[in-house]
């Protein structure tokens, strides 16, 4: 059986932090509206792309030159977007991993 690459789910989680950690940044220094916002410079090649995605999608929002904060409302609506997708999926990948072991169970 040929193994399957775990490469897919290592960029997952390392997207997946790097949004948390930009969008923590912004909760930690109330940054919530463009009264309160502050500088944020990327760390990573990572945390720079998905810096730049969740400034296009109106996640991050910049109020003057360097100065961004978070929309809260446009944060929780991406959350639950990736849920509607995710949810399904798992609950499918569920139901066929416990279908292969009924089918290999030889009682």
């Amino acid at each position: 059986m040929i193994a399957a690459s775990s490469v897919p789910s290592i960029v997952a989680g390392l997207v997946s932090r790097a949004r948390r950690k930009i969008a923590s940044h912004f909760f930690f220094h109330h940054a919530i509206d463009a009264e309160d916002a502050v500088a944020y410079v990327p760390q990573s090649p990572i945390e720079r792309r998905q810096f730049e995605r969740m400034r296009g999608t109106g996640v991050i929002r910049e109020a003057s030159a360097g100065r961004y904060w978070i929309d809260t409302a446009a944060y929780q609506a991406e959350i639950d977007a990736r849920r509607r997708k995710l949810v399904p999926i798992v609950i499918v990948l569920a139901v066929i991993i416990a279908g292969l072991i009924l089918l290999g169970y030889r009682g």
